[in-house]
């Protein structure tokens, strides 16, 4: 498997931009620390063993952690599934659910009754993903 490419800020920054902007109210706003520990979380590695290994696992997490963590003022959930599709995308995925799938599958994780666990999460994505073209 070749390296990793791993979101930055910026490129979270930027999905959500995209998530307000285009689908959101126009609400702007974000809590710095919040999307600097979004950015760290996947590369997380304890004793040199990484907390979150493959690109699932880590693909999850980062929909899983922008959607819940509200770091944002608007658009959450938008920007946690834009954020994902793009580190998807940098590493050679896409993911092949339509629109109302991911849309409701948005929604679950947003609702904490609902909430899937991270590895239902990953398992959905594995399920629902596949190398691009």
């Amino acid at each position: 498997m070749s390296e990793i490419i791993y979101l930055t800020k910026e490129d979270i920054l930027t999905a959500n931009k995209i998530a307000v902007e285009e689908f959101g109210d126009g609400l702007q706003g974000f809590d710095d620390s919040c999307v600097e520990k979004r950015v760290v979380e996947p590369q997380t590695k304890y004793f040199g063993e990484e907390q979150y290994p493959g690109i699932f696992k880590k693909a999850s997490l980062y929909w899983y952690k922008i959607t819940i963590s509200h770091c944002f003022l608007d658009g959450n959930k938008r920007t946690g599934l834009i954020a994902t599709m793009l580190f998807l995308e940098l590493n050679g995925y896409e993911i092949k659910a339509d629109k109302k799938e991911l849309y409701l599958y948005c929604l679950l994780i947003a609702n904490h009754k609902t909430r899937p666990t991270l590895d239902e999460v990953e398992e959905w994505l594995k399920k629902n993903t596949a190398l691009k073209k």
